[in-house]
């Protein structure tokens, strides 16, 4: 008999098809909060905000924008160790030729791990130089009088970055384009990257080259409240739920809130269950990392990462 039943397991295997099976289920499993592997403000000002976060096996990377008190608007990426939880460093990406201030609004991984960013930034405004008090008047308060400070521009120079997977600035490209603007994604068609807003596209090769500048009228792509992930011999399904899961205890929602699954593939039944605490921003999945949750509370951002 065991020579009959390895028989079978071999012939199984050489017509490519798996033996192999996802762990049996509990009978129940009880709903844990979203495990935070890091969480902080990371954008700094009161405009700092979070726009996208970007996986690679090596590094999650969050972009967005940081307001410092001293200095103009800036983007920044910020690449975090997915083993240690740590934050691995923390590039500024300034506006580009004398310009004043710039924000990253979208990003992207190429094939080569390189991070490509796009933003806006804001051309240079003069302000008046102040003249001295005349020593020759009679100014009796001794007051000096101040400049008037310069009011920025609009943000109407499409920017690009690319950063290297260790956080070196590799180049900065940027287009005029005499209009407000904001970058919604980045992407990669055939051999070019296509910039998309709601108002414009253009495109941008990996010299830095820009061309086919669209001014036209773009739907953003609207991501659904309902994702699913496959993950080997299990799904990641990430929704709003508002009533009792079945084999899952602890939940019972007086309103919809999202909660992540993780099921079997061929079963559906549940393997591990999570609800959300903060605002859910982005659930994203790559093979060999795991499901990575971002979302925002009073206490800044959060990654969570789950497997």
């Amino acid at each position: 008999m065991k020579f009959k039943f390895g028989s079978a397991l071999l012939a199984l295997s050489l017509l490519g098809i798996s033996t192999v099976h996802a762990a049996t289920p509990p009978k129940s499993v009880k709903i844990l909060n979203n495990p935070i592997a890091i969480e902080g403000t990371f954008f700094a000002g009161n405009g700092g905000e979070w726009f996208t976060t970007l996986l690679s096996k090596r590094a999650i990377y969050i972009v967005g924008t940081s307001e410092p008190a001293v200095g103009p608007t800036q983007g920044e990426v910020i690449a975090i160790d997915p083993l240690t939880k740590a934050q691995l460093w923390d590039l500024a990406l300034p506006a580009l030729s004398g310009a004043a201030d710039a924000i990253a609004t979208a990003g992207m991984i190429d094939t080569a791990g390189n991070i490509w960013v796009a933003g806006t930034s804001s051309t240079p405004v003069v302000g008046p130089t102040p003249k001295p008090t005349p020593t020759n008047v009679i100014n009796p308060s001794g007051v000096v009088i101040d400049p008037t400070p310069p009011i920025r521009s609009d943000l109407t120079q499409i920017s690009v970055w690319q950063v290297s997977p260790d956080g070196a600035l590799i180049a900065s490209y940027q287009y005029e384009t005499g209009k407000v603007l904001q970058p919604l994604s980045i992407k990669l068609v055939k051999t070019l990257f296509q910039i998309n807003g709601s108002n414009f596209q253009i495109s941008i090769d990996q010299s830095g080259k820009f061309s086919k500048y669209i001014e036209a009228s773009f739907v953003p792509v609207k991501v659904s409240t309902t994702q699913t992930f496959k993950d080997g011999l299990y799904i990641w399904k990430s929704y709003l739920s508002k009533s009792a899961i079945a084999h899952v205890t602890g939940w019972s929602p007086k309103s919809a809130l999202p909660v992540v699954l993780k099921v079997g593939s061929r079963t559906g039944a549940v393997y591990s269950a999570y609800k959300i605490s903060g605002e859910l921003l982005k659930v994203d999945f790559l093979s060999g990392l795991g499901l990575v949750l971002t979302t925002q509370s009073a206490k800044g951002y959060a990654i969570s990462l789950l497997k």
